[in-house]
């Protein structure tokens, strides 16, 4: 390879030279080695090598290929053209000229087509270095991937790395054995992803970027005494998995932070990675561990919304929101909230930044929080999760108020020892919660405006509805009944299509009405009218609830919301949906087109059966639970042949990314899927101001505070009442143009959301 034998040999068309950056990553790895103490420990246990000198080997040659004649003297044309720009703006960097004249900026070295990465390992070719050193210099710009093989394949001594990188992921993949699967992942990506990460922090501190402190898990428990179940995760913390089952209200959340404060005292995990089943409890819970642990990472679409919506009003500012969200993303945080789907899609090594996900995964400990809200497709994901965090002896902690004894045996299958499941015998799960007064059968909203009068008449209450479109049309009704009797009571209704903004607004308004605090100073007072995203994500409490009927897990965690903070004897009243002289099960059931018809899920129809009028204690609950689930989860045929995509895109994608890409927050692949749902779109509430966005984030910040998620059935049916203008054109970046959904004016308010379709017929003039 032709070397630039000149001074200054630079890095970057900045002006940062190859030995300073490289000084700088170097600095970055050692900072993160010894931040990361469990993940080097492990990585010795496991390849017998010292993960500080394999890492601190990458760093010194990661970019050695910049060298090269033809990419310094295109490198060096850039750094001219910035150094003229600099002249007329000597207060501003790079990142604004790059931003001013995004065309010029770099455009000669984007013109050279040279990977430097490639002439790295050209020039390490007589060094001996070990193949995942060789190949966490290849992957850390994301191009160790097929999609880049024509490239790879171009020069005779690229060809040859690649072959070897192909002989050794196939080696690997064609034993479809899990365990070496999961030990070679853990070898090769550890250097690959921390190498990136080191890389990436060291970039954007010479860019003057901000860039987030590493830290330790530094936890304290904040108070003065220990709960039952707090008691007894400690005393059980080192079992390799724990199923924990407690009631709402019990504590978990700081159960589960003293079981992590224990595992990474004992070098067992450097981090811990609570997941969430939706969005909305994760952002419910990143709040409140927040408030115990500051430094707390949220990962999801809507993160900027929950954990950062202080940047709407000017306290904190995007780009260290943005940052922090990114650390997360990565699960590089002391404590990262995130949904189980970012998890499941980290399994398919379908990005580059999964193997750095993967990587900081298996050394941390891991919570599955209210892990009764999946069904057995997203189950089976979740069990094949398990099996890997088996392999990488990750410590696991599963939780939720309604776990079955059954459950003991679906997780056994993932190689866990598990011998019962953790509860708190001296709480008082015997003590009666609440009052079943009545089941009542109804087909339209008239039937039961009784009750709806009853919850004004009470003052507060929350009622919970199973779809979207009857919790909208109850909200509207009790609006109705509030106005005529001249009461004071507010009116919320939540549900998940409102925009994130939105759903911030909602949330605060329902704690500030129903919330501890409410109860506590005698002011608590409203309705609430929720679906299921109100089932675990609000911490709010009434003397009365309505809800319809749902599978036994469900309303267990409905229930838990009455009397909440005085521990009292709710009054609760269950709906039984009719539609059609036909039982209408939606959600928990499946429709088939052939009979026209809905058939409920098992699950409800045992707790239809079961359930009566009457007295329940939280043991009753649980006695229900484990007859309603009595038998051991069997997945459907199209949960197994889901879950096998799953595995066979770990084991093939170990090394070699796939050609196939997907966005950030996708949640599958050509062919497979972390949940079992209708296809979903996007439609804003408002046309954006500017139809070009810069770069995807500058575009995310605009889908955070318009946008809104709908079945597709739903955009179709709304383009076609003409609720929805698919017309609008945007670009982003250099990318060609795309169109979106807009919400014509007057479809979409804050007090409900989106017009039901079918609902109050408008003209497009309107």
């Amino acid at each position: 390879m032709e070397v630039d034998k000149r001074n200054n040999i630079l890095a970057k068309p900045s002006g940062i030279t190859l030995g300073q950056h490289r000084s700088d990553v170097v600095s970055e790895v050692s900072d993160i080695c010894q931040i990361f103490i469990s993940t080097c420990e492990k990585y010795k246990k496991l390849t017998g090598k010292d993960l500080a000198m394999r890492l601190s080997v990458s760093a010194k040659w990661h970019d050695n290929g910049k060298a090269c004649k033809k990419w310094q003297e295109a490198c060096r044309k850039d750094f001219h053209n910035y150094q003229l720009w600099k002249q007329k703006h000597p207060d501003n960097f790079f990142k604004e000229y790059s931003s001013e004249k995004r065309n010029e900026a770099g455009c000669h070295l984007r013109n050279v087509g040279l990977r430097h990465e490639f002439y790295s390992l050209d020039k390490a070719v007589t060094t001996n270095m070990p193949i995942p050193i060789l190949a966490a210099i290849a992957a850390h710009h994301g191009k160790l991937g097929l999609g880049f093989e024509d490239k790879w394949m171009s020069n005779p001594s690229f060809k040859q790395f690649w072959n070897v990188f192909r002989k050794t992921s196939n080696d690997i993949s064609e034993k479809e054995n899990l365990t070496l699967v999961c030990d070679k992942l853990l070898e090769f990506d550890t250097i690959r992803g921390l190498l990136q990460f080191a890389d990436h922090r060291a970039s954007a501190k010479e860019d003057n970027e901000f860039v987030p402190k590493l830290s330790f898990f530094d936890y304290h428990f904040p108070f003065a005494d220990k709960r039952g179940i707090q008691k007894l995760v400690e005393d059980n913390w080192d079992n390799e998995i724990l199923l924990v089952r407690a009631p709402t209200g019990a504590g978990k959340t700081d159960a589960s932070l003293l079981w992590a404060s224990r595992q990474i005292a004992a070098h067992k995990a450097d981090r811990l990675v609570i997941a969430m089943p939706t969005r909305f409890t994760a952002n419910a819970l990143s709040v409140n561990v927040a408030s115990t642990l500051s430094d707390t990472g949220l990962y999801h679409s809507s993160a900027w919304y929950s954990k950062y919506s202080k940047v709407q009003n000017g306290e904190m500012d995007m780009t260290e929101a943005l940052a922090q969200q990114k650390m997360a993303k990565l699960l590089a945080t002391p404590i990262t909230v995130c949904t189980i789907d970012h998890l499941l899609m980290s399994l398919t090594f379908t990005q580059e930044n999964h193997h750095l996900i993967c990587s900081n995964l298996a050394n941390s400990c891991v919570v599955i929080d209210e892990a009764d809200f999946y069904d057995d497709f997203t189950l089976a994901n979740i069990l094949f999760l398990l099996k890997v965090l088996h392999n990488w002896k990750v410590p696991v902690m599963i939780m939720s108020a309604s776990l079955p004894e059954s459950a003991l045996q679906l997780y056994r299958k993932a190689g866990f020892n598990i011998e019962r499941i953790l509860e708190d015998k001296d709480s008082d799960r015997y003590k009666k919660c609440f009052n079943i007064r009545k089941q009542i059968e109804y087909d339209n909203i008239q039937d039961i405006n009784y009750l709806l009068e009853y919850c004004i008449e009470k003052g507060n209450a929350i009622i919970y509805l199973n779809t979207v479109d009857k919790a909208i049309k109850v909200y509207k009704e009790v609006k109705d009944l509030v106005l005529k009797s001249g009461k004071d009571i507010p009116v919320i209704l939540y549900h998940s299509r409102f925009t994130e903004k939105d759903k911030q607004h909602k949330e605060n308004m329902l704690l500030d009405n129903l919330g501890r605090k409410a109860w506590g100073n005698g002011t608590a007072k409203g309705i609430a009218i929720l679906t299921q995203i109100g089932e675990i994500s609000i911490n709010i409490s009434s003397e009365l609830m309505i809800s319809e009927v749902c599978p036994i897990d469900r309303l267990m965690q409905r229930a838990g919301r009455l009397c909440r903070f005085d521990h009292s004897v709710g009054e609760m009243y269950v709906l039984i949906p009719y539609k059609d002289n036909s039982l209408y099960p939606a959600p928990y059931g499946s429709y088939s087109q052939s009979e026209k018809s809905w058939i409920p899920c098992k699950a409800l129809l045992s707790t239809m059966d079961i359930l009566k009028c009457g007295i329940y204690s939280a043991q009753d609950l649980v006695n229900i639970l484990n007859k309603v689930y009595a038998e051991e989860t069997i997945f459907s045929v199209k949960a197994q042949t889901n879950v096998k995509s799953l595995e066979q895109m770990f084991i093939n994608n170990w090394l070699i990314n796939p050609v196939e890409k997907w966005n950030d927050d996708d949640t599958h692949s050509n062919s497979w899927r972390s949940r079992d749902i209708g296809p979903q779109g996007t439609a804003f509430i408002i046309k954006p101001k500017c139809t070009h966005f810069y770069n995807y984030s500058e575009y995310m910040e605009f889908v955070l505070s318009y946008s809104i998620s709908l079945p597709v059935y739903l955009l179709d049916k709304g383009r076609k009442e003409h609720r929805i203008d698919s017309n609008c054109r945007i670009t982003i970046g250099s990318n060609e143009p795309i169109f979106i959904n807009v919400i014509r004016d007057g479809f979409y308010t804050f007090d409900i959301g989106i017009e039901p379709v079918g609902g109050i017929k408008k003209t497009p003039e309107n």
